[in-house]
């Protein structure tokens, strides 16, 4: 049983990293959290063993709390590699998580790889209201942050089959080798004794 979280022993043993990526979740409500965590989870387990995915979640309230907070929140979510935003209904536009993908900066960590910006949108009787205002903030949120965006309906059926993520997950997992290559050649030469 391991008693802290050390990502290194829970690779299938003989099996080197390919790399690591982050997710960062932001949800507004309850049911957009749970689907958000549910995306999270499903990304590690599509990378496979060969990646190591850190991920973690905020509720969009904890960015109300104190500027300190905000702040914290917001450099973590610079620095992920994947950022997923989750909203249950589309009944009203939600200014205050426009306003923070806003405030994000652009992807410092590695500017040959784009990110992603992943919208988990709507419910089955909440599906369109505000769903083209949202798109379109969140496009240029992700223009404007070196992110590719990708949506999708969160409604219980599109959750459980996730062809609608492999292909863009696979497409990321690949750029981002691919970039460790030009920024590390020596690293990612796998040498076995």
């Amino acid at each position: 049983m391991l008693s802290t979280m050390d990502p290194i022993k829970l690779i299938e043993p003989g099996v080197l990293p390919a790399g690591q990526f982050r997710v960062f979740s932001l949800h507004v409500d309850f049911a957009a959290g749970l689907r958000a965590r549910w995306a999270a989870s499903l990304m590690a387990k599509l990378a496979g063993a060969q990646w190591i995915c850190s991920s973690e979640q905020w509720k969009l309230d904890s960015l109300l709390t104190a500027q300190a907070v905000r702040q914290m929140i917001t450099g973590e979510a610079n620095r992920a590699d994947i950022l997923l935003v989750a909203v249950s209904s589309l009944k009203h536009r939600e200014l205050e998580l426009i306003h923070w993908l806003d405030s994000l900066t652009p992807r410092m960590a590695n500017p040959l790889t784009p990110g992603l910006l992943i919208g988990l949108f709507g419910d089955e009787t909440n599906r369109a209201e505000e769903l083209d205002w949202t798109v379109k903030h969140c496009m240029n949120s992700a223009r404007q942050t070196n992110r590719d965006f990708i949506w999708h309906w969160m409604e219980e059926p599109a959750a459980g089959e996730p062809e609608w993520l492999t292909s863009h997950l696979e497409t990321f997992l690949a750029r981002k080798f691919s970039a460790q290559d030009q920024y590390h050649p020596a690293e990612t030469i796998l040498e076995f004794a």
